[in-house]
């Protein structure tokens, strides 16, 4: 993984190109890549520029996320989670505190003249978050992880992907 630079720089810094092709022009969404960035004192994040062209109006909602990152969805992605936490029973007490857990600590913001958007502390608190953090793309949202996080995610995937895919219907 390349390294961010001068500890001044906030740039995007891939870490593998793109596939050929994968432009979102004319298709849903597609937040893909692998980047590494920094936040920096005042708690800012320069969002990767192939994540921020999916974004609609420069939008952006963050979220708690399962395995300890933030989620960053566009306003389409965030309408469409919506939809799908408005749908589950509200009977089930756990299905009510996925919803509390997201709505209450969800935060939107705009993307500003300089790329940048706001990771409010209580979020970079939940993902481990201090200044270096890596941005990924899930296809219909993003994620902000800490580095050692990622790492730990990426080896235990990669050990597993074989046996992952054969669940999925692909």
């Amino acid at each position: 993984m390349e390294e961010s630079g001068d500890p001044g720089s906030y740039g995007e810094q891939p870490t593998h190109d793109p596939p050929a092709g994968s432009s979102s022009q004319g298709r849903g969404l597609s937040f893909t890549g692998e980047f590494r960035h920094t936040i920096d004192a005042k708690g800012r994040l320069i969002v990767p520029s192939r994540l921020r062209d999916q974004l609609e109006n420069d939008q952006v909602v963050l979220t708690p996320w399962p395995e300890g990152c933030i989620a960053m969805w566009s306003g389409e992605g965030w309408r469409d989670l919506e939809s799908s936490l408005l749908e589950q029973r509200r009977s089930d007490p756990n299905q009510r505190k996925v919803v509390r857990t997201l709505a209450a600590n969800a935060h939107q913001d705009s993307v500003d003249k300089q790329g940048r958007i706001s990771v409010p502390g209580h979020l970079r608190e939940f993902a481990g978050i201090e200044r270096d953090c890596i941005v990924i793309g899930a296809l219909d949202h993003g994620e902000i992880w800490s580095p050692d996080r990622w790492q730990q995610l990426k080896a235990e995937a990669a050990g597993s992907l074989d046996e992952l895919t054969k669940e999925l219907n692909f």
